[in-house]
Order: structure tokens, then sequence, then C-alpha cells
């Protein structure tokens, strides 16, 4: 299953281990996501309040965030610029945009548990426990 991931997926995996963790490390999903990510992610890690919740120390968040980062093939915004006009109209949050943005130029579906996304109706937004449902033998 091809799917944009957004970075409230990737914290959530950083700050527990859990399915969201698993997920991520999982083969039958190639994940996608703009090159934002990665600086909106290490700002945030280097927030004070947001470290405190990490129950990881440097290194095994160093080698977890490599872990999951080599399994996400990652885009410049150039490649998805010409939907940010629209997907701008369709966010509530300007940072949500470019997640948007993309899963338009892939045509394929966000990961988000962001319930605000799901009010838009351009882009097919999925959560943890619709992939899990998903990826679950019938």
């Amino acid at each position: 299953m091809r799917l944009v991931v957004d970075a409230n997926i990737l914290v959530a995996a950083l700050l527990k281990d859990s399915t969201t963790r698993e997920l991520l490390l999982e083969d039958d999903l190639e994940l996608f996501a703009p090159e934002g990510l990665l600086t909106e992610l290490n700002n945030l890690l280097k927030n004070p309040k947001v470290r405190k919740r990490l129950p990881l120390s440097d290194t095994a968040l160093s080698e977890l965030s490599e872990a999951i980062f080599s399994r996400i093939t990652f885009f410049p915004e150039a490649s998805f610029l010409s939907f940010i006009k629209d997907s701008l109209e369709l966010v509530s949050h300007i940072e949500d945009a470019p997640y948007i943005s993309l899963a338009l130029a892939l045509k394929i579906p966000l990961w988000s548990n962001d319930s605000a996304l799901k009010e838009q109706t351009k882009v097919k937004v999925i959560t943890t426990p619709e992939i899990i449902k998903l990826l679950s033998p019938p």
C-alpha cells in the first residue's frame, strides 16, 4: 500500500513503542513524505517539552529515526509545488498543505490521524486503525 505519511504519525512512533512504529517499519507499506517533514520533525525534537516525553536515549532515538526515515521516500517541494495553492484551500493548518499536495501529486492516500484532514474530500485520509484493518487478514 502506497501512502504519504504526515509528521504526527512519526512523532507518535517516536513517543511510544506502538503499532504505529511497527507499521512504519512494515514492508507492505511504501511511504512518501515531503522533505519538509525532516525539518518539522527536527524542530519538534529540539523542543524541551517534547524531548522530555521521549522514552529513548539520544542514541536509540537516532537509530530509530534512521530506520524509519530509510523506509520513506522524500520529495522536494518543487515536485508538488503545482498543488500547493489548491491544498491551502483544503486545510485548516498551513503546515498540512505539503502533505495534501504530495498526496495529490502522487494520487495516493495520506496516512494521518488528524481528524481535520478527513473533512476535505480531495485526498483520501487513512488513520492508523484503518491501516491495521486493511493489512489484517480477513
